[in-house]
């Protein structure tokens, strides 16, 4: 017996030592899922409500006949303030129309069909509608107003008239010659400064007689009176009195 106590003491101290660490493990365990319980976040997942085809045939349904009513009520209410004015739908001859005809026209009452009256009358007619703003008190706001109500049988108009330019006429039949002077106009001739086609136009001058009378002019200084032509070769006395009527210096 006294052999066997040692190993029932460790016996028992195996026991005691498993206990020990068997309630260290539990314990430990225990703990550990305490605490991840505490730290885990629970996701609760969100549900929605998924349409069904019987729900989206419903609300097609229920959104057409809404557009369907508010199409129905839109061209309801159209027709019902549309009211026609009684100018809208007159078209008259102005030629041929009576004075009750012609007051129904917008703006036009009694006195103003009574003036149309008498102006067609007086005129003969008109030639066509722009011509009823002749008639007195009808101007272009009235006009404008009813010149869609009215008309003239075969409307005439004035054709403009052709102005002509003188570049469309073809140059051989324009006018090219340019207008001379004569002795008359020019008179009386300074002889110190003409050209010698001006001195041309004298009597008895021709262009020999001009270009001496020219040079005698730059070799003098110029003629100091009209007797000093007869230092010009070919002028005889009588040549240059009768000169002298159209010339000064």
């Amino acid at each position: 017996m006294k052999k066997d106590d040692p190993i029932r003491k460790y016996l028992l101290f195996f026991i005691m030592s498993a206990a020990v660490i068997g309630a260290a493990v539990f314990f430990f365990h225990t703990a550990d899922k305490t605490e991840n319980t505490r730290n885990t976040v629970t996701i609760i997942p969100k549900t929605e409500v998924m349409p069904t085809d019987f729900t989206r045939n419903t609300s097609s349904a229920v959104t057409s006949k809404i557009r369907t009513t508010a199409s129905r009520t839109t061209s309801h209410k159209t027709k019902t303030t549309a009211v026609p004015t009684s100018a809208e739908y007159v078209r008259i001859d102005i030629n041929s129309a009576d004075a009750d005809e012609l007051a129904k026209l917008k703006g036009i009452g009694t006195v103003l069909a009574q003036e149309i009256i008498s102006y067609r009358e007086s005129c003969g007619g008109f030639r066509n509608i722009e011509e009823i703003m002749n008639v007195k008190g009808i101007g272009e706001n009235i006009f404008a107003d009813i010149r869609e109500h009215i008309y003239v049988l075969e409307p005439v108009y004035d054709e403009p008239e052709d102005e002509t330019d003188i570049s469309d006429i073809p140059e051989t039949e324009q006018d090219t010659t340019e207008h001379v002077p004569t002795l008359e106009e020019l008179a009386p001739i300074n002889i110190n400064t003409a050209e010698r086609d001006i001195l041309m136009l004298l009597p008895h001058v021709d262009e020999d007689t001009a270009g001496r009378i020219i040079d005698f002019r730059e070799r003098t200084g110029g003629f100091q009176n009209e007797y000093e032509l007869l230092l010009i070769e070919g002028l005889s006395r009588s040549d240059v009195a009768e000169i002298m009527d159209y010339i000064t210096i």
